[in-house]
């Protein structure tokens, strides 16, 4: 059993008649304190006089795992009524799985007797067929107006599970595989309220932490761009901002709360915040430290990155995506090269210590002149800001993976030989200018199979999770399952997601 030390547990006995739910997050600890969606749901339940919420998460990513036990009381996860499982990409369905072979709970939904199996997540949202065979309920929307819901129907209906069942509607964003509805509605919150997004936050003490302590505050949801590629973009609905107020409470609150003066900003493009700027010049002058992940190339200006540098932010992180003029116009997001050079150049004059660039490789359409552009393009840049070695400059190679719901759902996924070759071709022209890492294409692949595929491969999942998921595990479970269609591969006619039809704001 995996041992921590922490700050912010919430340690909440209950009463004869609370319900306990366990909130499990299908990777390691450390994933696991770094997931502001888990962070939330787990404060929102343990706010709640009629439940009790314990965490729990692996201690291996392939082969056995133990049984798990709760890190707060050390009960058993057979022992719960009900397992909430927070999904952030496709390959941790295997993990739900390893989960609940390790607790001796019976994988398959149909045959389950107890407890409820809850799963929800960004990939479900866009597809939620890989897992109809082993959940019980999946949600197909944000927190904030699918998890009262929940709580609430299931306290009014917990001796007639059936009932519960029923009363999850698929326009509000419930999927009950018991029922398997013709169509299911996606439904995302009007605003962001301070009632979900905790203060205190969970914080690890053990002395080798890779976590750092710091106060996670997600400052926008949704994404104003639509890139043809991008299932976020795609499925989390219209762009909404947290008000000031509530993100300078969150901010100031938590450096004591937290025991930090570091604030992290979560969106998928924190410079179209309407009060962007505002926000790092309050937290400047509160002295804090503060980290901006996320950031649209085309909304920096000296000014910004002068205030990202005065937050004390070492590194500059942006995604061009891909080199090609014409590749980029097909993606929907425009290449500003020049624009990308100045950037560079002015961080570094700034004080910002490192460059770091994400690119995709094995895009459709893409020719191998366009491959070239990749280094071709570090290397000018490079040549211009004076970014260069290992330490100051970084680029991540990601395969392109089609995703559901994306106007590129359809397309089908590069080789993984295709996809080594171009990646070892990248790194052998940057060796010694740049620190050239890589998604691995087995994984890459393994996504777009679960991403799009349907509810046969429930049964495929169970069998990985029995081969002790990883790698390994997926080549065994292959070669044996012999799926009828490859989901990686181009897609035709009906789309396992198409009941997915129609999103709302509540």
């Amino acid at each position: 059993m995996y041992r921590v030390k922490e700050l912010n547990v919430v340690r909440k006995k209950g009463k004869p008649g609370t319900v306990k739910i366990a909130l499990a997050y299908p990777s390691i600890y450390e994933v696991a304190i770094s997931s502001l969606a888990y962070q939330m749901i787990y404060f929102y339940v343990n706010s709640l006089e009629e439940f009790v919420a314990e965490r729990f998460n692996l201690v291996t990513l392939s082969g056995e795992e133990p049984e798990p036990y709760s890190l707060e009381t050390r009960t058993s996860l057979r022992k719960f009524e009900m397992i909430i499982f927070p999904v952030h990409y496709e390959p941790d369905y295997v993990n739900i799985a390893r989960l609940l072979l390790a607790a001796g709970i019976d994988l398959r939904r149909e045959t389950r007797k107890s407890p409820i199996v809850i799963v929800g997540g960004l990939p479900l949202m866009g597809n939620p067929e890989p897992l109809t065979g082993i959940a019980d309920v999946i949600i197909l929307g944000e927190l904030e107006p699918t998890l009262p819901k929940l709580l609430n129907l299931y306290l009014e209906n917990k001796e007639r599970i059936g009932s519960f069942f029923d009363s999850l509607r698929p326009e509000e964003g419930f999927y009950v595989t018991h029922n398997l509805p013709e169509d299911v509605t996606v439904v995302h919150a009007a605003d962001l309220k301070l009632e979900f997004h905790p203060i205190a936050q969970l914080q690890s003490l053990n002395k080798y932490s890779v976590w750092e302590r710091a106060t996670m505050i997600e400052v926008s949801r949704g994404c104003p761009y639509r890139c043809t590629f991008c299932l976020e973009g795609s499925v989390m609905g219209p762009k909404r901002d947290r008000p000031l107020s509530q993100v300078v409470k969150i901010a100031l609150d938590g450096t004591k709360l937290n025991m930090s003066r570091k604030v992290i900003l979560y969106s998928l493009s924190f410079f179209d915040h309407t009060n962007s700027d505002r926000i790092l010049t309050r937290f400047i002058n509160e002295e804090l430290e503060f980290s901006v992940p996320s950031i649209r190339l085309e909304t920096l200006n000296e000014e910004r990155l002068e205030l990202i540098s005065m937050g004390g932010q070492k590194t500059l992180t942006v995604a061009p995506e891909t080199a090609s003029s014409e590749l980029s116009f097909k993606l929907g997001k425009p290449l500003l090269r020049e624009k990308l050079v100045e950037v560079a150049e002015c961080a570094k004059k700034l004080g910002i210590k490192s460059l770091k660039l994400y690119f995709m490789v094995g895009l459709p359409w893409e020719k191998e002149s366009d491959l070239r552009t990749i280094p071709k393009l570090v290397k000018e840049i490079s040549n211009i800001s004076g970014f260069k070695g290992e330490r100051e400059l970084k680029v991540n190679l990601t395969p392109f993976i089609p995703k559901p719901q994306t106007p590129l759902e359809r397309v089908s996924m590069e080789s993984v030989t295709s996809l080594r070759k171009k990646i070892k071709y990248i790194k052998s022209v940057l060796g010694g200018l740049a620190d050239v890492k890589y998604y691995d294409p087995r994984w890459a692949y393994i996504q777009a199979f679960l991403s799009r595929g349907d509810s046969t491969l429930s049964n495929f999942i169970i069998k990985w999770a029995m081969y002790g998921g990883g790698l390994g595990g997926f080549r065994k479970t292959i070669k044996e399952e012999k799926p009828q269609k490859d989901f990686a591969k181009s897609l035709n006619g009906e789309l396992p997601w198409d009941k997915v039809r129609r999103h709302v704001v509540v």
